[in-house]
């Protein structure tokens, strides 16, 4: 026979065994248990009321420990909005996913000297150390989530989450 057909079961075969250690290695990590999502109905930004004397805010509105086995951590997701008026300075001690919504909201990068206007569609992703200024000429709303426990509630959520998802 020519060799070339001993090569190929050989590598089905290899391919077959790590498929089998992949698998197992996946049922190892994760529960056998189904777990239900978690449904926030009417998770909307219909109002977010500023604090007295601020252009910004945030409005946390689900935040888990995650059961992830290779870091457990804090994943909190919630809405953000500013307007116009002084720069809203941060100083990142968690990462921070944030996606714009509406309006525009300008970023200045302190480690670069940059500002980056960010409009609908527009994804920003901040790491631990990151050091920036918000602010905007109108107003900005965006989505975002973060690696840390809730820290401003939503005001208008209280009582909205499902205990259990419904289809």
């Amino acid at each position: 026979m020519p060799k070339h057909s001993y090569i190929v079961p050989k590598r089905i075969q290899f391919d077959s065994v790590f498929q089998v250690i992949l698998k197992k290695d996946r049922r190892s990590r994760m529960s056998n248990k189904l777990v239900p999502l978690t449904v926030i109905k009417g998770a909307g930004h219909e109002f977010i009321p500023l604090p007295a004397g601020q252009n910004a805010t945030t409005a946390d509105f689900h935040s888990i420990r995650t059961q992830t086995a290779d870091s457990p951590s804090y994943f909190t997701s919630g809405f953000y909005k500013i307007e116009a008026g002084p720069h809203r300075p941060a100083h990142y001690a968690f990462e921070e996913t944030k996606y714009v919504l509406s309006g525009q909201i300008d970023v200045l990068d302190e480690a670069t000297g940059i500002t980056h206007h960010l409009v609908p569609g527009d994804f920003a992703f901040f790491h631990v150390g990151s050091k920036v200024q918000f602010s905007t000429k109108s107003h900005g709303f965006a989505f975002y989530a973060v690696t840390r426990p809730v820290r401003s509630p939503h005001p208008n959520l209280v009582g909205r989450e499902e205990d259990k998802a419904r289809l």
